[in-house]
């Protein structure tokens, strides 16, 4: 199965910028409007004025790079690749520009913002930003977004479409009104990923391998979970410890139950709208550097579930610089 070397970790979230407080602090409720210091964050011109999710995403990606120290610039520009996985990254933009277009016409509408209708361009403005020519790929599966982003790369580079990745996640909170606004996931984390199998990296916080699943809205047969858990156990050892993020859908409640019986060391955590959170819980694992192996599960009402299995690296990460500071 495709796997990847996990090479840095950035995150860009309310209340920290340390991959280690991936799930801490807490959010509870809907970050205000500036939490995000951009000067700070992304020192330079050009960015104020970008929406905030891709504030994120290129915040996060720049602390990445920065923990994994020149491993992406040492390829070559065709080489890169990006993905990037995200639900809600562009609603509250587009609900300001319906609002926009509604109240003074289409021509208010601010230049820099007008193309992100396209979930697409908040990937391809990360690409432009650090010369990424190899691939961009955008990841809208609801709630697995996220880990399908990263199942996507390890593919890719199976496939030798490049040789480094960023494979990242952005959201935005849902405007208020919305389903699920109040306490929907903000904020983005971004990887820097190789392939795993090639020559060891000299730093490596472990491999990453995700699959995903299936289930039918209703359905009784975990066959499809079965068969997911199964590839990623197939060498008869299975993780210490299993971090589901699922909400109370039939689907949520179906995946819970399944691996209720299977795993010794569960952890259910309540899934927000959008698909950073499965990712936040991941990048921490990564970053406590605790030698455990683990899985993150994660299911949408609509029947999308994903499995990402960490493996802890023998190759102890360097020291990197200190990540970029948000509010």
């Amino acid at each position: 199965m495709s796997a990847l070397d996990i090479l840095g970790v950035g995150v860009c979230l309310p209340g920290t910028d340390k991959p280690t407080e991936a799930l801490s602090p807490a959010v509870t409720g809907t970050p205000g409007p500036g939490w995000l210091d951009v000067a700070a964050a992304l020192p330079g011109r050009g960015y104020k004025r970008l929406p905030s999710a891709c504030q994120y995403l290129l915040a996060a990606t720049g602390n990445a790079l920065a923990d994994a120290d020149g491993a992406l610039s040492a390829v070559p520009a065709e080489r890169r690749g990006v993905v990037v996985g995200t639900d809600n990254a562009g609603m509250a933009l587009l609900d300001e520009q319906d609002r926009t277009i509604i109240g003074r016409g289409a021509d208010a509408i601010a230049p820099l913002t007008a193309p992100y209708f396209a979930m697409s361009l908040f990937a391809s403005r990360l690409a432009t930003e650090h010369q990424i020519n190899g691939f961009t790929l955008t990841v809208n599966s609801p709630r697995t977004a996220a880990l399908d982003a990263l199942g996507a790369g390890a593919r890719a580079l199976a496939a030798d479409r490049a040789d480094v990745l960023v494979v990242g996640a952005t959201e935005e909170s849902l405007p208020a009104g919305e389903p699920g606004a109040d306490g929907s996931d903000t904020g983005a984390v971004a990887l820097i990923c190789a392939r795993a199998g090639d020559t060891p990296p000299a730093s490596s916080y472990g491999t990453v391998q995700v699959r995903d699943a299936f289930l039918e809205p209703g359905a009784r047969s975990g066959r499809a979970l079965e068969n997911a858990w199964r590839a990623l156990t197939e060498d008869g050892d299975s993780p210490s410890r299993v971090d589901a993020v699922v909400d109370d859908s039939p689907v949520g409640e179906a995946v819970k139950a399944w691996l209720d019986n299977r795993c010794a060391d569960l952890t259910v955590s309540p899934a927000g709208a959008g698909a950073l959170t499965p990712l936040r819980h991941l990048v921490a694992a990564l970053a406590a550097r605790d030698g455990h192996s683990r899985i993150v599960v994660t299911a949408a009402a609509e029947g999308n579930v994903a499995f990402a299995r960490l493996d802890a690296s023998a190759h102890v990460p360097l020291i990197h610089p200190p990540q970029n500071r948000s509010r």
